[in-house]
């Protein structure tokens, strides 16, 4: 037993294995380390990391309002400079280019007891029971493309929370995402561009929603979202947390990078309401809407069918 625990291997291997992401940074923050969980969560490989100097170009992490946790005053800066550790939720950005909730727990790696030489990062998918058992609950229901219900099915969902809401005398938020450009991005680059901008979003959304919400495919270019919560406030505020992480999150399509570009409409159902009268309300109320142009191209407000 001894020389086993002696053999760096081992624990190099258990490392491997843990079902949980881990890297290993130096104090110049290069990457050390990333083992397989990491590989699954972020769809970076070790091979494509390893030795990369700053992992913030590669995860651009950030917090639930959208702002950025890279740089000088990022957790892990705070670690390898002051010897702290921390544990906090994020969002990263997986290579294919949605953003990933996750939890964090980052440790100082220390030598000689206090000469601070790395950080160590465990990091795992804040994935809840929802997401893990839709697939089983909604064979044969959910849309092909995205893995979410299928436009039949959320209409159905939505008819049947606003029929509800009589008998229970309460009403429900709701979000309406629609992807801007989409139809037009289609019709330039043909029909099968369209996907990744889809997947893209729904995984955004499935990823950042809370457990008790329903998400699902409403039309072409939108998705709808049914919220527990019937307070404005709290409404309002998950839909520009919404429109931020999108803003955020990234396609690739032929060696091109393009940012998404959401329209994100937000309300409170009420006793009356169809989803013909819910969608007359938010087109007549101000939409919550941003416009990112595509990644490096320097032209703000960029529409990404138009590139």
């Amino acid at each position: 037993m001894p020389q086993l625990l002696d053999d760096p291997s081992v624990f190099r291997s258990l490392l491997e294995d843990l079902p949980v992401g881990v890297y290993v940074v130096d104090r110049e923050q290069r990457i050390r380390f990333w083992n397989r969980g990491a590989e699954h969560i972020t769809g970076h490989l070790a091979h494509e990391v390893v030795g990369q100097r700053d992992k913030d170009e590669l995860l651009k992490p950030c917090d639930r309002q959208g702002r950025s946790l890279c740089g000088q005053h990022s957790p892990v800066a705070a670690t390898l400079k002051h010897g702290e550790s921390h544990q906090y939720s994020a969002f990263y950005l997986h290579k294919k280019g949605h953003r990933v909730a996750v939890r964090i727990r980052l440790r100082p790696i220390l030598e000689r007891g206090d000469v601070i030489v790395g950080a160590i990062s465990l990091f795992e998918e804040a994935l809840s029971f929802r997401d893990e058992t839709l697939g089983q609950l909604m064979y044969g229901c959910l849309d092909a493309i995205t893995g979410v219900p299928s436009q039949r099915l959320t209409r159905a969902v939505l008819n049947e929370c606003l029929a509800g809401m009589e008998a229970a005398n309460s009403g429900f938020g709701w979000l309406r995402v629609r992807i801007l450009g989409l139809r037009e991005f289609g019709l330039k680059h043909g029909p099968q561009s369209i996907a990744p901008f889809l997947r893209t979003t729904a995984q955004t959304l499935r990823h950042n929603l809370d457990a008790e919400s329903f998400l699902g495919r409403w039309d072409s270019d939108q998705f709808v979202a049914v919220l527990p919560s019937v307070s404005p406030m709290m409404v309002a505020a998950t839909a520009e947390r919404i429109r931020r992480l999108l803003s955020q999150s990234e396609i690739s399509w032929w060696g091109d990078h393009f940012q998404i570009e959401a329209e994100v409409e937000s309300g409170i159902a009420q006793r009356g309401d169809t989803w013909e009268t819910l969608w007359r309300k938010a087109s007549a109320a101000e939409s919550t809407a941003t416009a990112i142009g595509p990644v490096g191209d320097g032209t703000p407000n960029s529409d990404p069918a138009r590139r």
